[in-house]
């Protein structure tokens, strides 16, 4: 009987050994897709950044004078005015 109890206690071992090491391989192969995944996500962010900061630029240089300007003549036929067609109304009261 003792050698039926300690090759019991032998096969638990084991089996608790295997279900550990098991255990271990799980968490090691989802640690590594995770971090797959935090490396791709962290690729996305740096080409994300990298089109705000592009399209900040773009943005600055639209809201130019002379571009907008040069958009309203190409567009709309507008120019600024000559200093002879300008009349400065007076601002005083009714």
């Amino acid at each position: 009987m003792n050698r039926k109890a300690g090759a019991g206690r032998a096969a638990l071992a084991l089996l608790a050994y295997a279900a550990a090491l098991t255990a271990v391989a799980w968490r090691q192969s989802t640690t590594r897709e995770t971090m797959g995944e935090i490396n791709r996500l962290s690729r996305e962010l740096a080409v994300a950044s990298d089109l705000r900061e592009e399209l900040a630029r773009e943005l600055l240089d639209l809201e130019e004078r002379r571009w907008v300007a040069a958009e309203a003549y190409r567009r709309l036929g507008l120019r600024p005015p000559s200093e002879k067609e300008v009349v400065i109304a007076s601002g005083g009261s009714r």
